[in-house]
């Protein structure tokens, strides 16, 4: 096996847990249970405030989690490092990865490559050489420690921030496929950089040796784990035992599996995860019926927003921590390494971009000859758009306490840069981006609008043509013929509202959002009803729950369908 095959933070486990056997513990007053209750009731309260005034829920919850330290029960809380990463890492890769859109992420595949690796590497390499040399104190090893848990880009707060604006579709999907090759690349490299801590020496080739071993068999076994579990369901499928809570409690444990399986051999769990969730993506979409569809991906929007929710809360119970380690540090020179260790990453982004822009668009044209080249306007957006997330945070907060019997060198200061290189990105972002983006008269030219359209209208003009040749069949009774008449008159209607869409006129939007507002009121007056008829006990509970659950989802489908 090759030499280097650090599991983070596996390796300096024995002796974290044995000098510090509370950390798999809790506050001193409070059980595990309810610490974890408290703590997500403070996520949905403060994401709540956040949605309600438009403030960003990671800065939001960082100062809570702040603030919440300083109480008795959490004065001192601690959660186990190899136990975080294990936790939180897997299913928000997955949940990524499973998202992302696969047709453009072949469409763009030179670019998300150049940015998700090449970039990964310029930026460990630059960052840890700066730290280093800016603080002498922090060893070059810890120093690239930090490169590689700052190079991800976190994909759920690129998407919470660009949601607000209009970009093109392209750029949209090159960010995203950037996000969570990145995540795979920058965790792989903070292994790496880990390991050189960890054993105090580095070599090339068995490096080399490493990621070779640790990228194929960390592929291969995401993909036989994913594989072999979608065989299962569609087992359960097929054998009539289609249940939505069984099928999608499979989904949940699959990043699990995948991550455990790959490191059990010394592969990497990142990229296990992450090959996991793209073929779970791919067969899911095609393989699975509507009913699992919708519980899945309401199962797995509840999951994603708590653990992203639990991350950002826990970096704030640390800070008072990491703040009373680093307080030796002048106030002013910790400003001063934070907004210079920001400008670095985003320099080093910056640079890099202009020039691989222009060779992935080479590469691309190979496949895509009538391929544009892109403009230096949304190159140098791509380039400002570099939020660090959750996956930094998780990163940070899995750095072992020690190493060797010694404390990890420059951990405290790691994890403060850390966090304040999330807080100042997010913040230059959500300050900068909507009116740079109306300054460099970048938006979206509405081409993924037009392609919902064209795919609506086309998939009901061709089930209106099947029920018109059924319609035709002689053998057909007159009630079956009925029947067929009764459905086909309503995909004419669709139809004709698909093609007025089509017109975009003001007319013509405010008439459907008229009709979109009285289809909703009538449902609500159904529901009005329902409810009276169970208070005179005319229906029983579960009457009414099943009826509702129909109309629910009638519902959720004419809101979803609003004209844009």
């Amino acid at each position: 096996m090759p030499s280097l095959t650090v599991i983070p933070p596996k390796e300096a486990g024995r002796t974290e847990r044995a000098r510090h056997s509370c950390e798999r513990g809790h506050p001193s007053n409070m059980t595990p249970v309810s610490a974890a209750v408290w703590l997500l009731f403070l996520v949905v309260l403060v994401s709540s405030i956040g949605v309600k005034w438009r403030i960003p829920q990671p800065a939001l919850l960082v100062l809570a989690g702040f603030f919440l330290s300083f109480s008795s029960p959490f004065h001192d809380f601690h959660l186990d490092s190899r136990t975080f990463f294990a936790l939180f890492i897997p299913p928000l890769l997955f949940a990524d990865a499973w998202l992302i859109p696969k047709r453009e992420l072949r469409k763009n595949f030179y670019s998300v490559i150049l940015l998700g690796f090449g970039l990964v590497f310029a930026t460990v390499a630059a960052t840890g050489f700066f730290v280093h040399w800016m603080i002498p104190a922090i060893p070059l090893a810890s120093a690239f420690v930090l490169g590689a848990v700052l190079s991800p880009t976190d994909t759920v707060a690129l998407n919470a921030l660009i949601s607000r604006i209009s970009l093109p579709q392209r750029l949209v999907y090159v960010l995203a496929g950037e996000s969570l090759i990145n995540d795979a690349s920058g965790l792989v490299s903070f292994k790496f950089a880990l390991g050189a801590v960890l054993q105090g020496h580095f070599t090339w080739p068995g490096a080399i040796r490493d990621l070779f071993w640790v990228t194929a068999g960390g592929l291969l076994a995401g993909f036989v784990i994913a594989y072999n579990i979608h065989w299962f369901r569609q087992l359960l499928s097929h054998r009539g035992m289609e249940n939505p809570t069984v099928q999608t409690s499979l989904s949940l444990v699959t990043p699990y599996f995948a991550y455990m399986a790959a490191n059990s051999f010394g592969a990497s769990g990142i990229l296990s995860v992450v090959a996991a969730g793209l073929y779970a993506g791919i067969s899911d979409v095609r393989d699975l019926s509507g009913s699992l569809r919708l519980h899945a991906a309401s199962v797995w929007n509840m999951l994603t927003f708590v653990l992203e929710g639990f991350v950002f809360l826990l970096l704030g119970l640390q800070l008072r921590r990491v703040f009373s380690a680093i307080s030796p540090i002048p106030v002013f020179h910790l400003v001063t390494y934070s907004l210079l260790v920001t400008a670095m990453i985003i320099l080093v982004r910056i640079l890099w971009v202009f020039p691989f822009s222009r060779i992935s668009w080479m590469l691309n044209r190979i496949h895509a000859r009538n391929l544009p080249p892109p403009s230096w306007k949304s190159v140098f957006l791509a380039g400002w758009i570099g939020v660090r997330g959750a996956v930094t945070l998780a990163a940070a907060l899995a750095i072992p306490l020690e190493v060797h019997g010694k404390p990890f060198p420059g951990r405290d200061l790691i994890i403060f840069l850390s966090g304040s290189v999330i807080l100042l990105s997010m913040s230059t972002v959500i300050l900068t981006l909507e009116p740079l983006a109306r300054w460099l008269n970048i938006k979206d030219p509405g081409e993924s609008a037009e392609e919902e359209q064209m795919a609506r209208l086309e998939a009901n003009q061709k089930a209106l043509a099947f029920l018109s040749a059924r319609a035709a069949d002689e053998t057909l009774s007159e009630q079956q013929r009925d029947l067929l008449n009764r459905i086909a008159s309503e995909y004419i209607l669709r139809i004709r509202e698909l093609e007025e869409r089509k017109e975009g006129s003001d007319n013509v939007r405010k008439s459907l959002e008229e009709e979109i507002s009285f289809r909703i009121q009538a449902l609500q007056e159904e529901k009005r009803v329902l409810h009276r008829l169970r208070e005179e006990h005319r229906i029983d509970d579960q009457t009414l729950r099943r009826i509702l659950r129909d109309l629910d989802l009638v519902e959720e489908g004419i809101r979803s369908y609003h004209p844009r």
